[in-house]
């Protein structure tokens, strides 16, 4: 969506679209930022055009929150956006607060919500209790509407979609993913990155907190601004150091971008499987894994397939058994179950790690979650509690000899 910055975006070359048109790309400022709800309304209208023009509209795109919230009615809760707050209200005093009055108050009003969020996870805690304080509406009870079956039954917005799910071994697809960094680095990435600073330093305040940048918002967001911030950082304080020291820095920076990338990978796979083929399970609508491990097969394992289901799906509104495609798509295309119903919510569990602590105070570390609790014992077990589990930046690990039974 932002003008340039082609390359950290991983944008579509124009050379590549072949003359068709792509909608929402290039129109807003790197100071600016974009909601999904803004997304979500524009789409809609771009949409309802094309289809006004008998055209087929195919939405592309790796932020699957945006696309599950534009395919689902009944996704997002509607509240206001931070600049429509009264400066001198209450709840903007509230909102403002530091973290620990943020979560004593969700505890307070919202009790499900704040024992969901882990209590140093500020700007979840502080989603909920916007949620509450516009809405008069608690976080939770929006969720457990949601999750009603006339909702979900009738939250499918545009009734004839097709989906397709273009899938890599995470193996294979780490090489690439590896490899697309160094190519981006090549194609000028750091000069990108450092356009983006000087611009959005000079021009827009509220992007940043004391003058230090906010990688939780805006353009900020994506990965390779948080991960180059140190050698940035370095060549604009010490433009004359010691140039090892800045080589070294440089590369731990290019090798945490690679991490970053890969893990928010995972995390797609994991949003996949965890709501958005739940959803297509509870709207009747297929999902299509289409497997593409050898990039010199593309045509015959990727584009031939699709191209297939996609006339059958127009001719005749059905398409093959999802499942039958590959081995792959059989065993990927179970939905895991929705830890975010009102249910499970209700049922979410912390647990306390007497062997890790609390560097600044010693006090045990606060664990969300069965899954992330076996997780946690799983490798103090392995690493004889050398590593450890750190589940916020706040977490290190205290070496014990000790160990758990």
């Amino acid at each position: 969506v932002y003008k340039g910055l082609d390359i950290i975006t991983n944008k579509m070359p124009v050379k590549e679209r072949e003359g068709i048109p792509h909608h929402l790309m290039d129109f807003l400022e790197p100071s600016q930022e974009y909601r999904v709800t803004e997304f979500t309304e524009d789409a809609i209208k771009i949409i309802n055009d094309i289809h006004s023009r008998n055209h087929i509209p195919i939405i592309v795109g790796g932020t699957h929150y945006y696309i599950q919230s534009l395919l689902w009615k009944n996704s997002l809760i509607k509240t206001c956006d931070d600049s429509e707050y009264d400066s001198d209200s209450e709840n903007d005093e509230i909102l403002n607060s530091e973290t620990d009055i943020l979560y004593k108050r969700l505890q307070e009003v919202d009790p499900i919500m704040a024992n969901k969020w882990h209590w140093n996870d500020r700007r979840k805690i502080r989603r909920s209790l916007q949620i509450y304080l516009q809405t008069g509406k608690c976080h939770s009870d929006w969720i457990k509407e949601q999750h009603q079956p006339d909702e979900k039954a009738l939250s499918l917005r545009f009734p004839r979609t097709c989906i397709f799910w273009l899938y890599a071994d995470p193996k294979v697809l780490d090489q690439r993913l590896d490899k697309r960094v160094d190519k981006m680095i090549k194609e000028g990435l750091f000069e990108e990155l450092i356009y983006l600073r000087n611009k959005v330093n000079n021009e827009s305040a509220h992007m940043s907190s004391g003058g230090n940048i906010n990688y939780t918002r805006g353009i900020w967001q994506v990965i390779g601004c948080k991960e180059f911030e140190p050698y940035l950082k370095t060549l604009e304080e010490t433009p004359h150091s010691d140039d090892n020291a800045v080589d070294a820095i440089k590369e731990s920076s290019i090798e945490a971008m690679k991490a970053a990338t890969r893990r928010y990978s995972r995390k797609q796979i994991r949003w996949i499987r965890n709501k958005l083929l739940l959803k297509c399970q509870e709207s009747d609508l297929n999902d299509t894994d289409v497997n593409y491990a050898v990039l010199e097969k593309w045509n015959q394992d990727v584009r031939d397939v699709a191209i297939k289901i996609t006339k059958e799906f127009l001719d005749n509104g059905t398409g093959p058994d999802p499942k039958s495609l590959s081995s792959e798509a059989k065993e990927l295309l179970n939905p895991v179950t929705d830890m975010n119903t009102f249910d499970n919510l209700k049922t979410w569990t912390k647990y306390e790690c007497d062997i890790c602590k609390i560097f600044n105070d010693n006090s045990p570390v606060a664990i969300n979650g069965l899954a992330n609790w076996n997780q946690h014992l799983q490798i103090q077990k392995r690493d004889g509690y050398e590593l450890g589990w750190a589940i916020s930046p706040l977490v290190q690990k205290e070496k014990k000899s000790s160990k758990l039974t």
